[in-house]
């Protein structure tokens, strides 16, 4: 890692750490935001489920999921103090990206396994060939970076927007398609 020299062990197991911890309270909002949610929706909602589909996929996932994947970046910044490069902040934040995608493409995969372990094994190999959550969670981690290099946050905000659409907008290709 000659091209990302401040980098060392400890910090990528952080940001992985984190992003599949992130996992887990991603899933916990995402609830909290649909319960609340669902409950103003239903004298709308036809009894087809799809609105409420896109609903998750398209707005409260990308939401949720991206406001949390950062946890790792705050706790290395909070802790450490350290001096990283944005290509370094970048490649942390797709770190938290890999880390989340290894958890949620498991769950998914855990949701087919009625239908045989090799269902399931496709399914979690087709979800990492698109990497959508390590790409939103570097263009974060390089708002995160800018944030920390120049003290102003609207950096990192915009660059978690951008990575919120980023993911809506897979989502409702993903969503729609099939």
């Amino acid at each position: 890692m000659k091209s990302l020299p401040n980098l060392n062990h400890k910090y990528i197991a952080i940001a992985l750490g984190f992003g599949a911890l992130s996992t887990l309270l991603a899933t916990w909002g995402e609830m909290g935001l649909m319960s609340d949610t669902l409950p103003i929706l239903m004298p709308f909602t036809p009894r087809d489920s799809t609105p409420i589909t896109i609903l998750m996929a398209v707005l409260i996932a990308p939401f949720v999921e991206e406001l949390a994947k950062p946890l790792g970046l705050y706790l290395i910044n909070a802790e450490e103090k350290p001096n990283f490069t944005l290509k370094e902040w970048a490649f942390l934040g797709a770190m938290t990206g890999l880390g989340f995608a290894i958890v949620e493409n498991i769950l998914y995969g855990s949701t087919v396994a009625d239908s045989g372990m090799e269902t399931a094994g496709w399914l979690i190999f087709l979800r990492f060939l698109l990497p959508l959550h390590m790409i939103a969670s570097a263009i974060s981690g390089f708002g995160f970076g800018l944030w920390v290099k120049t003290k102003n946050a609207k950096y990192f905000i915009i660059c978690l927007l951008i990575a919120m659409v980023l993911h809506g907008l897979f989502n409702l290709a993903a969503t729609v398609i099939g």
